[in-house]
């Protein structure tokens, strides 16, 4: 197997995030990519979110700050400088999740500091969440990437991000800055090139073999960059939807929003950051022209290992238990 190391000399989310997707397409079945990357002052939402319910984006924009989508699902997250990313793309058979975050645990070990996975995709220490996780998949690939809080400007944190007093209270926290904090606190000698290099470090142990590093060449993937970039991509009003649902679920969040013409479904607009981005995608495109009720929406989505997810949706939409 060939492990293949990138270090982004980018700090461009759209920049970044269209590599990482490029490079979803070119993973050969014997190599492993490990990719290294920063986004300046970025909100990254996830695939299925509501760019406006997730952030305030007038006030990012007006500070120079830039709204991104990513591909995988999951949370809003904020980036800038003091945020180290990291990405594993691997062909299906050769994906560890297990080994993949061995490696991130076993370079925060080194460091003096002690983490471990927590809840659905978080990376916590001694309860603060210091590192988010989100994953896809396409075709013969998969991708885990997720954050390292090293020296992140917490006040900017709390600024941009829009997020849910439910999301708050089940962590048991009253707000986001009391919920996550930086790897500096518990180690207050590290930096960013330090982290990278125990990484590098910890990835060759971890896996065995060592890395190859290679050059990231942003000339290769200039149509994908485009897509990141365009408002289209990242931005995704309501507009008049006659009814909606807005809740959370132990699996996360969602917000479906329909429009109904004579009892049947003409539009719907699904946002979640559930960790599945592939299920919403799905789902929405299933509850289109077809009538807007219980029993014919659960009908219509047949994906089994989904079912009680659509059954949790569907009883918020209709304020009632399954019917008899």
């Amino acid at each position: 197997m060939n492990a293949i190391y990138v270090l982004s000399p980018f700090t461009n989310p759209f920049l970044n995030l269209a590599y990482e997707d490029w490079m979803m397409d070119q993973i050969q079945d014997d190599e492993i990519l490990f990719y290294l990357w920063q986004n300046q002052h970025t909100v990254v939402i996830g695939k299925n979110q509501n760019a406006y319910k997730e952030c305030k984006v007038t006030e990012l924009e007006s500070d120079g700050g830039k709204l991104a989508r990513r591909s995988s699902g999951g949370g809003a997250v904020y980036h800038d400088l003091g945020n180290l990313n990291f990405t594993f793309i691997a062909p299906h058979y050769r994906y560890d999740q297990h080994k993949q975050l061995g490696v991130i645990l076993t370079a925060l070990n080194k460091l003096g500091i002690s983490a471990q996975f927590a809840g659905r995709n978080d990376i916590e220490v001694d309860g603060c969440k210091v590192s988010g996780n989100a994953f896809a998949k396409r075709r013969n690939n998969s991708l885990h990437h997720g954050t390292l809080l090293v020296d992140v400007k917490m006040e900017d944190l709390a600024k941009y991000l829009n997020v849910s007093k439910a999301k708050m209270q089940s962590k048991g926290v009253d707000s986001v800055r009391k919920r996550v904090a930086n790897l500096k606190q518990f180690n207050p000698d590290l930096t960013i090139p330090l982290l990278i290099e125990t990484l590098k470090v910890s990835f060759e142990e971890v896996y065995k073999i060592k890395l190859e590093e290679r050059i990231m060449d942003n000339l290769q993937y200039q149509d994908r960059i485009e897509k990141y970039r365009s408002k289209e991509w990242r931005l995704n009003p309501i507009e008049a939807f006659q009814a909606q649902v807005e809740t959370k679920f132990p699996w996360g969040e969602i917000q479906a929003y329909f429009h109904v013409n004579s009892g049947k479904i003409i539009e719907n607009k699904i946002y979640s950051d559930a960790m599945n981005p592939d299920f919403i995608e799905q789902l929405s495109n299933a509850w289109i022209n077809i009538p807007y009720d219980y029993s014919s929406m659960k009908k219509a989505y047949v994906v089994e290992e989904h079912q009680s997810m659509v059954e949790d949706i569907l009883s918020a939409c209709f304020h009632m238990e399954e019917p008899a």
